[in-house]
């Protein structure tokens, strides 16, 4: 059974950029789905005091359940653990 997919809200600046270059890399995804996560991006910067880390989680996780698949979705996650471990290192 797949393990369900999860944003923890302390780290969603952390998957916001991961998700953003994830949609623009070498294989982009649909034109659709960088303009749903472009305006993600944009209401979080823009407007931070109006979309506290919980709820970008909430709106990061929706974006990928609807646009990353199973693979790339494993890929991703490696790629926040590879960026989490610095992090843990300071500690």
């Amino acid at each position: 059974m797949a393990r369900v997919r999860a944003i923890q809200a302390a780290e969603a600046p952390l998957w916001l950029e991961v998700l953003l270059t994830y949609a623009f890399g070498p294989a982009p995804a649909e034109q659709a789905a960088r303009l749903d996560l472009l305006g993600v991006a944009h209401d979080a910067t823009a407007y931070p005091d109006d979309i506290p880390s919980d709820r970008l989680a909430d709106l990061l996780l929706a974006w990928a359940e609807r646009y990353v698949s199973g693979e790339d979705w494993q890929r991703l996650q490696a790629k926040i653990r590879q960026r989490r471990r610095p992090l843990d290192d300071t500690r």
